[in-house]
């Protein structure tokens, strides 16, 4: 008798509540992950990568399925599909960015770096490795969501589909499509677990708790807290934003009805998803930690961290909003090619003091202590609060000179340590006085304190100054910080216009987008030499043109372009060709709006 195999026991989730997983694009990365199970013919497997240099492309042929897939609908371009295997969220994104919203959020896909279950892979560093995907059974629901009683894709389906991989407004034919997709990925994440704070106090919750919070006289909840939102709730946020939800909306972080008129509609919703979470029960256990310093993650899971990205992309502004009011415990210092251990850890120099017997000056050698040394000091003296260490472009320095053996405390074992020469343990001995202070040189031996944070940015363009080996790069958490096309409050960089003339300008984020397109397309390029939002800071959200050709321009022609055959100038351009800039300069400028595709500069009044 053959009788059906026992419970299978699978491992607990991560939740991933911390992980900084941004989701720019999330009608994109739905799109296109649909759009390859259905024209992988809905298997449940699929290795969808190659490898092109340091980044990603899709598979060819899953670029010639697509074309099959979508030819013959209304607006299908076949080059807008070859674009697709080098610029798509698939390709583009880290991967643990995408395993929260297909694995926790949507629960679509599971998806890992090739040959390995390891989600670490892509932290140490911009580059990207072939990817595969695992299938659910949610994509048969979407499936079925856009085709025909007969089971087949209708067109308005992959019209629908299209629009949102091409980042196109939905064709109105599919409107009615769309609003049931939606609904259908809001079920989907009814279960997904997500985190706030009050304060010190953890808040863990489902969308349930968002809507059971609206009441009479509170029509809006406020989900970020008081602290950064991380992991799924960010891309909750992302979706409602999105118009991916079909009752709320979102201002800032204030969540709302769409529209009062849904209410009644709503409320049955509300309570459908209420008696759907009774019968699949979550019992969490949550430890609550009452003192701020203990649950702070962002205090706590910094540690050591590098935070990089292409140039412009708000690294050093992550830093400096993570430390609002914590600036007299911190230090910071920027790397460069001449900086070394003595500038970092410290050394004998001489130094002119008063002799206290003849009253005379002299000349002694003595330890100066640098900036690491002293937070050093501070931290272990201090243990009740946190201190922190900000290196600034850390790749342009010589990290292995810089370090020298001090760049073993970074495993942050606490029962490993180092023996300092002879002359900074002399300093230590001395200025380690208090009772947690003198554990810092116990034995003779340095160890990190865990209340010393290391925070560091990297501008991936200038990865090649001075390549870090890779025993220095594991002992770091890295965290990318990616370009954000999103045109919201949030994004400041959404509001600056290039001034051309007093009667011409453009968006300075249409114009990034369109250039790391192009740029992301060739293969000796990639994203390290992309433009960030902030590679040029507005003012009062203008941006002069000269300041454009002085910064954006100079750099796409010098560092970018200069010896690619495939560029955003004209042919046998040179950069004193924009000069002057009155003249030349706006005739050049337009010419390159044209040729990226941005040929409709906003006429002021």
């Amino acid at each position: 008798m053959n009788l059906p195999n026992q419970l299978t026991e699978r491992e607990a989730i991560d939740p991933k509540l911390a992980v900084g997983s941004s989701l720019p694009n999330p009608k994109g990365l739905l799109a296109i992950v649909l759009a390859l199970y259905l024209v992988n013919e809905e298997k449940d497997y699929l290795e969808y990568s190659d490898k092109s240099g340091n980044t990603i492309i899709l598979k060819p042929s899953l670029i010639t399925s697509l074309k099959a897939f979508f030819n013959g609908i209304t607006g299908y371009s076949a080059t807008e599909i070859d674009s697709l295997s080098s610029v798509n969220p698939l390709v583009e994104m880290q991967i643990e960015p995408l395993q929260v919203p297909l694995q926790l959020f949507w629960k679509i896909a599971k998806i890992n770096i090739l040959g390995t279950d390891s989600s670490s892979g892509e932290r140490t560093g911009g580059v990207r490795f072939p990817k595969e995907l695992f299938f659910t059974t949610n994509m048969d629901i979407l499936k079925n969501v856009i085709s025909n009683e007969n089971g087949d894709i209708t067109n308005t389906g992959k019209e629908l589909i299209y629009s949102w991989l091409t980042n196109k407004n939905t064709p109105t034919n599919s409107a009615d499509i769309e609003q049931k997709l939606t609904k259908t990925l809001s079920v989907f994440t009814e279960e997904t677990l997500f985190k706030t704070w009050n304060n010190s106090t953890e808040i863990i919750f489902q969308q349930e708790g968002i809507y059971n919070a609206f009441d009479a006289t509170n029509t809006t909840v406020d989900i970020r807290g008081t602290k950064e939102i991380k992991g799924t709730l960010r891309n909750l946020k992302s979706a409602i934003s999105k118009g991916i939800h079909p009752y709320l909306k979102i201002s800032s972080n204030n969540v709302e009805l769409k529209n009062p008129s849904l209410a009644t509609h709503f409320d049955s919703y509300q309570k459908k998803v209420s008696n759907y979470l009774d019968l699949n029960p979550k019992s969490i256990e949550i430890k609550i930690v009452e003192t701020e310093e203990e649950t702070n993650v962002d205090d706590v899971t910094i540690l050591n961290k590098i935070y990089y990205g292409a140039p412009g992309t708000g690294k050093s502004h992550k830093v400096n909003e993570l430390l609002k009011g914590k600036e007299e415990r911190t230090e910071r210092v920027t790397f460069h090619p001449e900086y070394d251990y003595a500038s970092f850890i410290g050394g004998f120099k001489p130094i002119t003091e008063v002799d206290a017997e003849s009253g005379k000056e002299e000349i002694k050698y003595k330890f100066v202590p640098q900036t690491f040394t002293n937070i050093y000091v501070d931290a272990w003296n201090n243990k009740d609060n946190d201190y922190y260490l900000v290196i600034e472009e850390i790749n342009r320095g010589n990290c292995a000179e810089i370090f020298g053996d001090i760049f073993q405390l970074l495993d942050r074992n606490s029962d490993y340590s180092i023996t300092p020469s002879n002359e900074l343990k002399q300093y230590l001995v001395k200025e380690l006085t208090s009772a947690d202070g003198i554990k810092g040189i116990e034995n003779g031996k340095m160890k990190l304190p865990l209340n010393l944070n290391i925070l560091a940015t990297m501008n991936t363009s200038d990865q090649s100054l001075f390549p870090m080996d890779s025993a220095f790069k594991r002992r770091w958490d890295w965290e990318y910080i990616p370009i954000n096309y999103e045109k919201s409050e949030e994004n400041p960089s959404s509001n600056y216009q290039v001034v051309v003339s007093d009667s011409i300008s453009f968006s300075w984020l249409e114009f990034i987008e369109k250039v790391n397109i192009k740029i992301k397309k060739n293969p000796n390029l990639g994203m390290d030499k992309c433009i960030g939002n902030y590679f040029i800071k507005a003012k009062d959200n203008n941006i002069t043109l000269e300041e454009f050709i002085n910064k954006a321009i100079f750099y796409l022609w010098n560092d970018v372009f200069k010896d690619e055959d495939d560029h955003i100038f004209e042919e046998n351009t040179f950069y004193e060709d924009f000069f002057p800039i009155e003249t030349k300069g706006k005739e050049k400028v337009l010419k390159i709006l044209d040729k990226i595709g941005l040929n409709t500069p906003k006429k002021e009044d």
